[in-house]
């Protein structure tokens, strides 16, 4: 089998990793052909081509030059290997590789997970953050092999066969000027394939060990990722989806029709004290929609409080089974009829409605399950017009402009202080208290921003409500 590789090598930083991973590649039974990708003459040995240029004027732009290399020989290897410089694929990912690729649909292309490693070998996944998700709806079976689609096409590296990169050059969407979008300059190079190109990356759950590749710069620790206890609760739940008919639904639309990424819903957020200002001291009952990993969630059992969860998807519902949190169904419907009859104290709502076709609906339904005391309280996004001004005055980019458009477009309500007021109206609900957080910390303005008035300058909604009754 004939492999040609490109690793994209910036500077000096990672010249020791690049070697490791040349060193691999040359330890391998296949004939391989090693070239670097650098913005500088560089000596890695007689057996290794290093091509010098960037394919813009952006350094950011050097993984893109491997694409024209790709397409002069693709009837001249048998397998294509893009990698970055710290991203150790072995000879045991290859062989996976082509045995999965074997075994699966045409459609799909096996993908990897990059780890990190801890001091004490525990492993950090430091793709697994933010709105990045496991695809409950995405689990299928294929012979021996059990896979699902995350939802993150960035592993630093990819792997095509021959006629996936022949697919890929005549969709027309690989073979393109250096972009970005929803991911940046350096992650586009890596995952086009997936997103230009008609290609679905997968990764076979069933046989994770042989799909994880070592991000040896360990760059993330302790700053982005998830730790290995609680991913593979996310796997586990994976399997539950197939092997015991656990939910594969999703609460709402999580992930927008949008060229970037700012606008999904988070399934990391960290936990919402300022929303959790607005619980009275004395509400011991909680319920939490549209919740995630839960930290948010944990800090209220440890305040000793009861909480039970409607989750984003029963994926990400799985953390919360093992905190003491009651998860119901990612699925309003079914999750409303198995509350029927009880009351809470609080409900809480971080940045979800503006993601709901149906906020109206829903809020009224939630105002059904408040004692008389009770409150609901939340959080969404300041996208009022003065604040569209304001981003442009504060040098938002055109990126974030995309957003002004109808719901069914894309898939979030452009949330502001007059439309929040008139769905709390028309759901029986008064406001108690309407604050405005995070305000611009960037852009020429920046040290005037705190003392604009909310609605132009913050960036977000924080919220207390009541029964119209009460």
């Amino acid at each position: 089998m004939k492999i040609l590789v490109t690793i994209a090598n910036y500077g000096m930083k990672n010249i020791e990793y690049a070697k490791q991973l040349i060193k691999e590649y040359r330890s391998m039974r296949f004939d391989v052909d090693i070239f670097v990708l650098s913005e500088a003459p560089k000596n890695y040995g007689a057996d290794v081509t290093v091509l010098v240029g960037l394919p813009s004027k952006d350094p950011w732009s050097l993984p893109f030059a491997h694409k024209q290399l790709f397409a002069e020989n693709v009837e001249k290897y048998d397998l294509f290997i893009h990698t970055e410089d710290d991203t150790l694929i072995r000879q045991e990912n290859i062989i996976a590789f082509l045995k999965a690729t074997e075994a699966i649909d045409d459609e799909f292309i096996p993908g990897f997970v990059r780890y990190e490693l801890y001091p004490n070998g525990k492993k950090n996944y430091p793709d697994v953050f933010g709105s990045y998700h496991w695809v409950p709806g995405s689990v299928r079976k294929s012979g021996e092999y059990v896979f699902a689609k995350f939802s993150n096409d960035h592993s630093a590296c990819f792997i095509l066969t021959q006629e996936h990169l022949r697919r890929a050059l005549a969709s027309g969407g690989f073979l393109v000027p250096p972009h970005s979008g929803r991911y940046d300059l350096i992650c586009s190079a890596g995952t086009d394939p997936y997103t230009q190109c008609g290609l679905t990356r997968v990764i076979c759950f069933s046989h994770m060990r042989d799909f994880e590749i070592h991000h040896l710069s360990n760059a993330y620790l302790n700053r982005v990722g998830l730790d290995e206890e609680r991913y593979n609760l996310q796997l586990e739940a994976l399997r539950e989806i197939l092997e015991h008919n656990r939910s594969s639904e999703e609460l709402f639309v999580t992930e927008k029709p949008l060229h970037t990424p700012v606008w999904d819903k988070s399934y990391y957020e960290p936990c919402r004290y300022d929303i959790l200002r607005l619980i009275p001291a004395a509400a011991k009952e909680i319920l939490s929609v549209g919740c995630g990993w839960g930290t948010t969630e944990t800090h209220l059992i440890e305040e000793g409080k009861r909480v039970v969860v409607i989750p984003i998807d029963s994926v990400i519902g799985k953390l919360g089974e093992k905190k003491d949190i009651q998860v119901l169904s990612p699925d309003f419907k079914q999750s409303f009829e198995m509350l029927a009859g009880r009351k809470f104290d609080a409900i809480v709502l971080s940045e979800v409605l503006q993601h709901l076709p149906n906020p109206v609906e829903i809020l009224t339904e939630l105002g059904s399950f408040l004692n008389d005391q009770g409150v609901i309280v939340g959080s969404v996004p300041n996208l009022s017009l003065t604040r569209r001004l304001s981003g442009r005055l504060f040098g938002r980019s055109k990126k974030r402009a995309q957003i002004y458009g109808p719901f069914d477009k894309t898939m979030l309500n452009l949330t502001n202080t007059s439309l929040l007021k008139s769905w709390l109206m028309a759901s029986s609900l008064r406001p108690l208290a309407i604050r405005y957080e995070d305000y611009e910390t960037v852009g020429p303005l920046s040290v005037l921003a705190a003392h604009l008035p909310g609605l132009v300058a913050a960036s977000n909604i924080i919220f207390a409500v009541e029964l119209m009754t009460a």
